[in-house]
């Protein structure tokens, strides 16, 4: 959700700078054409000045709430245009203007990050700080070796810094490493919660074809490959992974999972029908496995969260499934009851 977020907001920045980095280009004027009156010219003023991009303060011993928002965050300027001063609530009022699918996805990253927060406090979870400058150090590592081989001798690390994000070598290594704990709170909390719980993993496929769905069942229960015929026939875009889902909990919000908590390990179902994007399909779902909550703290868990974070990210539909899960635990009801 991060990265996505910030992809985002990126290029729209780099979008909205592109047109104006150059200067004014002449229009040439076909030579039939009237001539033109005059327009008076804007009188001459002081050039936009960017201010430097500071990034947030967190606590050195990296506690859950640097996840949270500022309480007394000052409304920081941005930048200088004569005696006009941009400010942070200028270019988010902005920016929900110009595109609010991205403003408002910048509140919904709030948001879950508070959730996060909570939950980090509620079970005493804490992120290693020695583990977080560890995957900062080896972002920047990354990060630098490709600056290195794509832009061998135009541009020196510091200066994509600046020409990237706007910021200096020291603000962006400090923003690398909070974001790097937000990520590790992140991925600590919503795979613990889900590890306490009884969870399925299922793999899935998706037909048009109720007779094409059942003969699938038919064929996985004598011996087929669920994940050939997935990946091969799977009208959904999980096909590519031969229709895995991360493991879940009840009351997932996806087609499958009712039927997921009927089966055992080993077990296909019978071909059901269901919404799927704007219409109905069939659905075939195979079960991987079926794992008991585990009631456990934290700290007996944590070097296998952090084990199984490292080969499998948290996925879009983990972080999906969280936040309209626990969501409406801000404004102390249910989620289902948000109107």
């Amino acid at each position: 959700m991060a990265a996505h977020l910030q992809g985002l907001l990126i290029g729209l920045a780099a979008g909205a700078f592109a047109g104006c980095a150059s200067g004014p280009r002449a229009v040439p004027v076909a030579a039939t054409a009237p001539p033109a009156a005059a327009t008076p010219e804007l009188p001459a003023g002081p050039a936009p000045r960017l201010l430097p991009v500071r990034s947030p303060k967190a606590d050195p011993g990296l506690g859950p709430e640097l996840l949270l928002p500022e309480a007394t965050a000052p409304d920081a300027a941005l930048a200088e245009v004569g005696d006009v001063t941009i400010r942070q609530s200028h270019a988010f009022a902005r920016l929900l203007t110009a595109n609010p699918k991205v403003a408002l996805s910048a509140v919904d990253l709030l948001v879950f990050d508070v959730l996060v927060a909570r939950h980090a406090q509620e079970h005493g979870i804490r992120v290693p700080v020695a583990r977080v400058d560890e995957l900062a150090r080896d972002e920047e590592a990354a990060l630098r070796k490709q600056v290195a081989d794509e832009l061998a001798g135009q541009m020196d690390f510091a200066s994509y810094l600046w020409r990237a994000f706007g910021l200096e070598e020291a603000d962006w290594r400090a923003a690398l490493r909070l974001r790097s704990a937000q990520r590790l709170y992140q991925g600590y909390v919503l795979r613990y919660l889900a590890l306490r719980e009884d969870r399925a993993q299922v793999r899935f496929l998706v037909h048009a074809d109720p007779a094409f769905c059942r003969e699938v069942a038919t064929k996985v229960r004598a011996g087929a490959d669920f994940v050939t015929l997935a990946s091969k026939h799977s009208e959904d875009p999980s096909r590519r992974d031969g229709g895995l889902l991360p493991p879940f909990a009840r009351g997932f919000q996806h087609p499958v999972a009712t039927a997921a908590f009927e089966l055992r390990r080993g077990e296909v179902s019978e071909p059901f029908e269901a919404s799927w994007g704007e219409g109905k399909r069939w659905f075939v779902v195979y079960c991987l496995d079926r794992m008991p909550g585990r009631e456990v703290p934290f700290a007996a868990v944590a070097d296998e969260i952090d084990a199984g974070l490292a080969t499998t990210p948290i996925s879009p539909l983990e972080t999906s499934a969280y936040t309209l899960r626990w969501r409406g635990q801000l404004e102390g009801r249910p989620a289902g009851d948000r109107k």
